[in-house]
């Protein structure tokens, strides 16, 4: 659709714009969008902040001194980076614009986005997107060397109360709860970092719900995948250019399978997610699919908790030369079902309860002596043959009385 001077717009802004915005702007999204776009941005945002009613775009033209093809260009790179959604309304008298703009990336989320680092390394040359990763990550001065100095001035007594009131504060840290129903009790995810470096454009509020984020948590924890990963993994299934917003629920839990897994090690082994604790079985090689799917089934089907699943892979691996056969786990997994094994010291003591072979066959477990051989010198405790001799006569005379019979 050809735009025209004529044609009339409005603007809806989102927030003002900090300074750590604008800086974004100006570094990481002026080399993708050009100079006409990042004017183009600047001004409507203003227009937004003040217009109230419809104006013509030979207003934009006059004011950033561009034709109306000049703007439809730089209207079209902010529309390719999500820094502004066009929505138009035809009718025989005029065509009439909203423009909607969203907040550019603050840098650490920019540089956390995987396309968006892409496209500026391209535009910029790696070296200079490398000199600009530095700057922003270490924009906190390192106080190696440095001694804390602020508790030693205390001669005032509004001093003295602020700062027992702050350290208070600080020891005792007051966090949101994540937790959305009671099947989320083995959730063990960092949400607050995720949120930190997940932005509103690429996973909207609207998505937010406790369902999603719920599954995002479980999917984290049982793949043992970071933050930094899921954010990624959540921006590849969400659906923004649609009609309607969406998260793909079904594309994020298969994007999470196919992940590595990032979270191998812990100060309790059985607080690992299923498919860590498995890697951490294998000397740190990746678990198959397949081996992932079984460990999906306890998980899912069966309903069994993180570490009850570990416990069980530990006495499978144990008695099966070191494999998960599917038949032998669909077995176990049965019977410490009906058995009500629901925490992890209930798994260890069904571990200990029974013997099973390498076959997947229960027997108890038999005294030493029992298969003890003989030692070297040593004579099994022969029959007398006065015993012998009674236990042959026994047998004749029940042969007899059947003939006889």
């Amino acid at each position: 659709m050809e735009l025209k001077t004529k044609d009339v717009y409005r603007v809806e802004s989102g927030a003002d714009l900090s300074e750590e915005v604008i800086s974004s702007l100006m570094t990481f999204y002026l080399p993708l969008i050009g100079n006409d776009a990042v004017l183009l941005y600047l001004f409507l945002h203003s227009e937004g902040r003040l217009a109230r009613t419809n104006e013509t775009h030979s207003r934009i033209a006059v004011h950033l001194n561009r034709s109306v093809a000049d703007i439809e260009k730089a209207r079209a790179h902010l529309e390719e980076y999500l820094l502004l959604r066009t929505y138009v309304s035809e009718n025989e008298s005029r065509t009439s614009y909203i423009y909607r703009l969203n907040t550019p990336l603050p840098p650490e989320s920019f540089l956390a986005s995987r396309e968006f680092m892409h496209a500026y390394r391209k535009a910029v040359e790696a070296r200079q997107a490398d000199t600009t990763s530095s700057r922003i990550e270490s924009r906190r001065l390192a106080l190696n060397g440095y001694r804390d100095i602020t508790l030693a001035v205390r001669h005032k007594p509004l001093e003295r109360e602020f700062l027992e009131e702050e350290r208070t504060a600080v020891s005792k840290p007051v966090k949101p709860s994540y937790r959305f129903s009671d099947e989320d009790l083995d959730i063990r995810f960092d949400y607050e970092r995720f949120l930190s470096l997940e932005h509103d454009l690429f996973f909207p509020n609207i998505l937010r719900t406790k369902e999603n984020m719920a599954l995002i948590g479980r999917l984290a924890t049982f793949y043992g995948l970071t933050p930094e990963t899921m954010v990624k993994l959540v921006g590849d299934s969400v659906t923004l250019f649609s009609g309607e917003k969406s998260l793909n629920t079904e594309l994020l839990t298969r994007k999470a399978a196919n992940a590595r897994t990032e979270i191998t090690s812990a100060k309790d082994p059985y607080t690992l997610s299923p498919v860590s604790f498995l890697m951490s079985k294998q000397n740190g090689s990746a678990v198959t699919q397949v081996d992932k799917r079984i460990l999906e089934k306890l998980s899912r089907d069966m309903k069994f908790p993180d570490e009850v699943i570990n416990v069980m892979i530990e006495y499978i691996l144990e008695r099966s030369d070191n494999q998960l056969n599917s038949r032998f786990v669909d077995m176990v997994a049965g019977e410490w079902a009906r058995d009500g094994v629901h925490t992890r010291e209930e798994a260890l003591k069904e571990r200990n309860k029974k013997a099973v072979n390498s076959y997947g066959r229960h027997q108890e477990a038999l005294p030493a002596y029992y298969n003890a051989s003989p030692k070297r010198g040593e004579e099994k405790e022969s029959v007398s043959e006065e015993d012998l001799r009674k236990a042959t006569e026994l047998l004749k005379s029940r042969g007899k009385g059947k003939k006889d019979g």
